[in-house]
């Protein structure tokens, strides 16, 4: 992955939030475990692919889903809003998506690490907002997977609570709100379980802070 320098300035400063900003609730607090490289950064040459359109919808990727549905839904958060009800849909695109022939064949290929995006509402819940839920079962899968097949993955919280940059790709397309109310407390919740359920699986090398937060729109001084 090739980060700009804009993005690379924002995603650091997206770590400094998470870090330092107090929080109200103890689930929020991200505690500092200190593990063992599980890839040769630095020597090893990262030869990669990301998984995306598989647990967090982008229109762009997936327009097969978005073609039958009304002009108001363009993102997973309207997506979910006209259909919570209908998980059958999206459990048939979780299953035939992305499965472990995929990593076979990018073991085959020559590759040896994958990035799976992942939404914060699928892993601790959208907190009143309309997600389609049943996701994050498929990070254990993609966790299994890449194990077996000899690939290292990072996990990417794609999405953060309030959108992190007003992108379809956060889960919810406009206005850019984190950092406001509960969301960093939430995003370290989310962060804090995908650590705690992955972080020591073998074919686990790198988490994601938050994907693409985009920094002169967010409150840098919470």
């Amino acid at each position: 992955m090739v980060f700009t320098s804009t993005l690379a300035t924002s995603a650091v400063a997206a770590a400094a939030l998470l870090s330092s900003l107090s929080s109200a609730a103890p689930a929020g607090v991200m505690s500092k475990v200190r593990r063992d490289l599980k890839f040769g950064f630095g020597s090893e040459k990262v030869r990669g692919v990301n998984l995306g359109g598989w647990l967090v919808l982008e229109p762009w990727i997936t327009p097969s889903i978005f073609e039958a549905t009304p002009d108001n839904v363009v993102d997973e958060y309207t997506y979910g809003a006209q259909y919570v009800w209908d998980t059958d849909r999206l459990r048939d695109h979780w299953n035939t998506w992305i499965t472990e022939d995929d990593f076979a064949e990018m073991k085959s290929a020559g590759l040896n690490f994958a990035r799976l995006p992942i939404g914060y509402w699928s892993v601790i819940g959208g907190y009143g907002a309309p997600y389609v839920y049943g996701a994050y079962d498929y990070v254990g899968k993609a966790v299994g997977w890449a194990e077996a097949h000899g690939i290292q993955l990072m996990l990417d919280l794609h999405g953060a609570p309030r959108s992190q940059n007003g992108f379809d790709n956060s889960g919810q397309l406009g206005e850019v709100h984190w950092t406001e109310g509960d969301s960093i407390d939430l995003t370290r919740k989310a962060l804090n379980k995908i650590r705690d359920d992955f972080a020591n699986k073998p074919s686990i090398s790198a988490i994601e802070l938050v994907n693409e937060p985009l920094g002169p729109a967010l409150n840098m001084d919470t």
